[in-house]
């Protein structure tokens, strides 16, 4: 009778956990990724729609420091990662107020941002640890690569959608009333989401955080670690990339004038270069050990943002950038999964909320800071056409720059990680499989930038 009970237990874990992953992905598709083009319709300037990407970020991952505390005081991952699921729907919910709010609009935006970013960082941390504890080693691999095509796939359906209900609304004159519903359907599938997160089961529940270090603790133990090397080296990279991310949107859809349609096509690829090419990493790290899959995907990502440079001589730029998109997903998922098995492997389960609490912070700080110099820079030089291709040529410079910080990881702790690969057997479409991945915010910097 327990053993059919643990199996029933088990059933519904999986499937829940199914449900949580469409629903979240729908959720990102359908309105975080819109968030920017929203602002936009707003009549916001580029330089603040940028910095919308950024500073609310920083705030909300500034607030998610206080979520190791928070489920060691309720004893519950669970209980946490629902409640903030819940909050991320209201603050959705609430979003589509900006659109009323007159002269307090960009208040609003800032605000529901803010608390939209805190809630959302704040689950990822305790989901990778309470995930570990309900999905068992034995059918992980497989359980985690289709839910990872469950995702992939809801979240390309949702951004299709409301790409085309936009483009619809802004022939039928409707384009705001378009974004508020698309929000709120977001900020249901987000319920949903929650509901489904709520089902499954938590063996710890009671006793979740016991044995978590403090940020202080885990912090301190970084000091000359390879861990804190690795962090430098993604610190350095965010710095770079975010110089011209939150910049491509308004760049697009202000100044090269293009579609919804034509922004959400373009987008697409990019997520669509990141399927194709997963199953082929997979199997190079498996093979060849994660450090040349680290080294392609730091080498591969230089290019990206300077290849916008070349819009100035191309004459069918959506061709161009198509392929440009393409190549920019395959690169960052070698980038990605390359930083997903370092973290995951390398980090002790009883540290990993603590650790990657402290990595959504220093992500989120290299964000601001990249984009303040991004604003600066076109502030300085005016926001013309030719100053937003001159901050993407210089965001693929210190991409190359950042490349030094990646020559002091040590090659001990990748031989280790490469070496833990080969006795797992891993398949190659684990990677990324997690819709709540380590290095999240990278994911979603990056739609955009795809660079």
């Amino acid at each position: 009778m327990p053993r059919r009970s643990a199996r029933a237990t088990l059933s519904n874990n999986l499937r829940s956990s199914i449900v949580d992953a469409g629903a979240y992905s729908f959720m990102v598709g359908l309105g975080e990724t819109y968030l920017t083009a929203f602002a936009l319709a707003l009549s916001v300037s580029e330089i603040a729609t940028g910095l919308l990407a950024a500073f609310p970020m920083l705030i909300g991952a500034t607030l998610q420091l206080a979520a190791p505390w928070c489920v060691r005081r309720l004893g519950s991952h669970r209980v946490w990662i629902v409640g903030c699921a819940v909050a991320q729907a209201v603050c959705l919910l609430l979003l589509p107020v900006a659109a009323i709010a007159g002269g307090w609009q960009l208040a609003v935006l800032y605000a529901a941002s803010s608390l939209y970013w805190a809630s959302g960082l704040a689950t990822g941390p305790a989901w990778n640890t309470w995930a570990e504890e309900i999905i068992p080693p034995v059918i992980r691999t497989r359980f985690f690569a289709w839910r990872s095509r469950v995702s992939q796939s809801c979240l390309l359906v949702g951004f299709a959608a409301g790409g085309l209900l936009l483009a619809y609304a802004k022939q039928q004159a409707f384009v705001v009333t378009a974004f508020m519903v698309i929000f709120v359907l977001a900020g249901v599938f987000r319920l949903v989401s929650a509901a489904a997160l709520y089902r499954q089961s938590e063996p710890s529940a009671g006793r979740a955080a016991r044995g978590h270090k403090s940020l202080r603790q885990v912090t301190l133990g970084l000091r000359g670690h390879a861990g804190g090397r690795l962090l430098m080296y993604l610190f350095a990279v965010q710095i770079a990339v975010q110089l011209a991310g939150p910049y491509f949107a308004p760049f697009m859809l202000s100044l090269q004038k293009m579609t919804y349609t034509e922004y959400m096509f373009l987008i697409s690829l990019g997520f669509v270069g990141k399927v194709i090419a997963l199953p082929a990493w997979g199997r190079l790290a498996k093979h060849a050990g994660v450090r040349v899959l680290m080294w392609i995907g730091g080498i591969g990502i230089v290019p990206l943002s300077g290849g916008w440079l070349a819009l100035q001589w191309v004459e069918h730029d959506i061709l161009y950038l198509s392929f440009l998109q393409v190549f920019g997903g395959v690169t960052w998922a070698a980038y990605e999964l390359a930083f997903f098995l370092l973290f995951f492997e390398t980090i002790p389960r009883h540290e990993r909320t603590s650790l990657l609490t402290i990595y959504n912070f220093s992500n989120a700080l290299a964000l601001v800071l990249g984009a303040v110099l991004g604003a600066g820079w076109l502030a300085l030089v005016g926001e013309s056409r030719d100053s937003y291709l001159q901050l993407f040529g210089l965001s693929s410079a210190a991409r190359l720059l950042a490349l030094v910080f990646l020559l002091r990881v040590p090659q001990m702790e990748i031989r280790a990680v490469a070496l833990t690969l080969r006795t797992l057997a891993l398949r190659p479409s684990d990677g990324g499989s997690f819709d709540r991945p380590v290095l999240s915010t990278i994911e979603e910097d990056d739609a955009t930038d795809s660079s």
